[in-house]
């Protein structure tokens, strides 16, 4: 459905050959032509965003079963943590809730949000969570466009999404005005994977300059995050909660240098 509107927004086959020069392809016009389009097309939801079914626990499984996702668990035991994220510049970001619904029936390809946090400003975070696996990870560009599609439909239901965390998640300033923001996170490992892949070109600097491109035609700022990889994490089997044994350190990721820098957030 969406796809025809936003074809951009909804390609999922981004090779990590020539990855650099498929991301300068990308006219940032076009992308933000789709952004607005999909915001006008994106569904309105009658039921809420937040639910208290959503508290930190996942469906009981056993430690033999196959096919447990890590990202998911990985999101969950963030948000478990309750913790105050720093940002770059000063103040922090909090995670409000995961899997956060954005369809409004079933037929919606519109998909969840991993997690959805808060600035201390009260502007809304979009949070696209990526992971490291050996075969195809998500590449850095797939991750952006899921992140704007959902920025997309959080920005087009902003008032009553505002709403719903000033009631439930007792946040008195939310700002629903400000385009959201979108933050592609993942371990510094899933990061490292990509620098380092040779075919893929100089693509962060192409990256770099796309959400740029795009912020500065639809107000939706990208940042990109990396999380240390030495915090142990519970898978959360046999009915137990998805936690880590302690809030992982948070680097920025400045995909405009050569090659690509990590920066410590204190």
């Amino acid at each position: 459905m969406y796809s025809s509107i936003a074809p951009t927004l909804f390609r999922t086959r981004w090779l990590a050959t020539g990855l650099e020069d498929s991301i300068a392809s990308v006219d940032a016009d076009e992308l933000a032509d789709e952004y607005r389009e999909l915001g006008k097309a994106a569904p309105r939801r009658s039921e809420q965003y937040f639910s208290r079914k959503r508290n930190g626990t996942t469906a009981e499984r056993s430690p033999d079963t196959p096919g447990i996702k890590w990202e998911p668990r990985y999101a969950i035991a963030l948000w478990n943590l309750k913790h105050r994220w720093p940002r770059r510049g000063g103040g922090w970001h909090r995670f409000l809730d995961y899997q956060t619904p954005l369809r409004a029936g079933q037929a919606d390809g519109i998909g969840e949000i991993d997690l959805f946090g808060i600035t201390d400003r009260g502007r809304s975070m979009v949070v696209e969570l990526k992971y490291p696996r050996k075969n195809s990870p998500d590449s850095p560009v797939l991750a952006l466009m899921e992140g704007l599609r959902y920025a997309a439909a959080v920005e087009a239901n902003l008032r009553p999404i505002a709403a719903e965390i000033r009631k439930k998640c007792g946040v008195t300033q939310v700002d629903d005005a400000t385009p959201p923001i979108v933050q592609i996170l993942a371990p510094i490992s899933w990061w490292r994977h990509w620098i380092k892949t040779k075919a893929a070109g100089d693509w962060g600097p192409a990256l770099a300059r796309l959400a740029s491109d795009v912020e500065e035609r639809v107000g939706v700022s990208v940042e990109c995050m990396a999380t240390e990889e030495t915090p142990q994490l519970a898978l959360g089997l046999n009915g137990r909660k998805p936690s880590l044994d302690r809030p992982p350190t948070l680097h920025a990721v400045h995909l405009d240098q050569n090659p690509p820098g990590l920066e410590r957030l204190s």
